[in-house]
């Protein structure tokens, strides 16, 4: 095996035993996990809030058994393919085993870790946003078609886990109509990938218009109780948090998209940032629903960063700064952004905890 491949086995290893011990194991399973367990009882084609592929995978917990480990398997799971993703992407853009790393640090010590403790939607969401960018890029570079069917069916399973996949999309396209890749438009194959997602996603649409669209009633209801109360300010600080040791490497990235001639086929990337944040931002939506955008945009910061480096004379330097940043800027999170701590822990330093 190669080095590569070694390294990349030992960062999905290490999410694993990280996603299961940054939970003290006094604690129970968050109010939502229930909700989740509970459609695996009831399997459907939807539910209220959300559409059925939780629900999926909450019938196999419970055909394994039921227990704590396979609650929390299936998120940390989707955390490292991930990293598994983003270093693929890295790969894609002709990226170093020096960029993998420097991607995968980023990935790995996140917001993510938190994401990825809980069993809900969104972890899956996040690994199906890079996987469909993913396939948006292999078919950038090498132009065939069976990339579109591979973003097509990436898409259609996400809708499937989290309608919130759906402002990918709606980023994605006029970025596309921006840029030189337009004709796109003009591909038969992408016409005949829509319809696949199409069919993928229809038997929640037959569901939806069977039983009125509760998702409809759902989101005016959240939007009545949750959303009214959301700052878009505070909705733009916390995009700086989500990968706050990598928020060098983010901006890099966009850096890179404008100015860098390797990726200014790319260049609708920047775009489509700029529209999907737009679009959360115009409806008011909770910051975690951005969280998917960013492991891409890593991937292209850290390609960026890795060329840069190697035509400077301080070039080691640079590459141990960078990574220890993400480490450094991990280590106050870890103190107080996991359940990590025992209650009787947490009563005996409440002033330390607090401050």
């Amino acid at each position: 095996m190669k080095k590569s491949g070694i390294i990349l086995i030992v960062f999905v290893v290490l999410k694993f035993i990280l996603q299961y011990s940054l939970i003290n194991p006094e604690y129970e399973l968050h109010r939502d996990e229930y909700l989740h367990l509970d459609q695996g009882n009831h399997l459907a084609w939807g539910f209220l809030s959300v559409p059925p592929v939780s629900s999926w995978q909450a019938f196999i917990i419970n055909a394994l058994g039921n227990s704590v480990f396979w609650v929390k398997f299936f998120p940390a799971l989707f955390g490292a393919l991930t990293i598994v993703a983003v270093w693929k992407t890295v790969e894609e853009l002709k990226g170093g085993l020096y960029a993998c790393i420097l991607a995968a640090s980023g990935v790995l010590l996140s917001v993510l870790l938190r994401l990825n403790m809980l069993f809900q939607p969104n972890s899956l969401e996040v690994l199906l946003w890079t996987m469909f960018y993913f396939c948006v890029i292999k078919y950038i570079n090498s132009d065939r078609v069976k990339w579109l069917y591979a973003g097509a069916i990436f898409l259609g399973i996400g809708f499937l886990n989290k309608y919130n996949i759906v402002f990918s999309l709606l980023g994605l396209i006029p970025a596309i109509l921006l840029s030189v890749h337009r004709k796109i438009f003009l591909q038969k194959h992408f016409y005949f990938a829509a319809l696949l997602a199409l069919l993928i996603i229809l038997p929640n649409m037959v569901w939806q218009f069977q039983n009125d669209f509760p998702v409809i009633h759902h989101m005016k209801e959240l939007s009545e109780r949750q959303l009214v109360n959301v700052s878009r300010l505070d909705f733009i600080k916390s995009q700086f948090l989500f990968f706050l040791g990598s928020i060098l490497v983010i901006m890099a990235g966009f850096y890179a998209l404008l100015f860098y001639r390797p990726f200014e086929k790319f260049r609708f990337f920047f775009w489509s940032y700029i529209f999907t944040i737009a679009l959360f931002l115009l409806l008011k939506a909770k910051d975690y629903y951005a969280i998917g955008v960013y492991p891409a945009y890593i991937s292209f910061g850290a390609v960026f960063l890795a060329d840069r480096f190697e035509r400077l004379k301080q070039s080691a330097i640079l590459r141990v700064v960078f990574v220890s940043i993400v480490i450094v800027a991990f280590i106050p999170l870890y103190r107080i952004a996991f359940p990590n701590k025992s209650p009787e822990y947490i009563v005996s330093h409440r002033n330390r905890i607090k401050n």
